[in-house]
């Protein structure tokens, strides 16, 4: 049984090939709806430029599995799969909704200007909660890793 070749990537050039087919087809969908350029070429970049990622991408594991074969014909294949975008070394943050509400505040206080004080005072606040959050874990981060390294 034969595979396709991009099932044997890595997720994360998968990722972009998906993300390279979504934006082509939405972008072909896109134009035929509306007949709208700005948009279109705006989709069509996004196709263009993580499709072109996927394929160097692909290009490089593809290097990186002929290097390892010819280090070591004996051994086949490599076993590990070659994962560029996962370091998993150091430590990892805990996961938190501090960016999220420092973007909401942002986004709301930006509304300001349209419809008044209410979005700005709600924004500042989920800006202000948001970013003491995102300083203090940041805060705890780097004085464990002070303290392990």
């Amino acid at each position: 049984m034969s595979r396709l070749p991009f099932a044997e990537q890595p997720q994360e050039t998968r990722f972009f090939l998906l993300i390279a087919g979504w934006a082509g087809a939405l972008g072909v969908i896109y134009w035929f709806v509306s007949y709208e350029v700005a948009g279109t070429v705006l989709l069509a970049g996004l196709a263009l430029a993580t499709g072109t990622l996927s394929v160097w991408l692909m290009r490089s594991q593809r290097l990186r599995r002929r290097r390892a074969e010819a280090e070591a014909p004996e051994a086949g294949a490599p076993e590990a799969v070659d994962r560029p975008f996962l370091d998993e070394e150091g430590r990892l943050p805990a996961p938190t909704l501090a960016p999220f509400a420092v973007g909401l505040g942002v986004a709301l206080a930006a509304l300001g200007p349209v419809f008044g004080l209410a979005p700005v005072a709600v924004g500042a606040v989920s800006f202000l909660w948001g970013a003491g959050t995102w300083f203090a874990a940041s805060r705890e981060e780097f004085n464990a890793q002070k303290r392990d390294g």
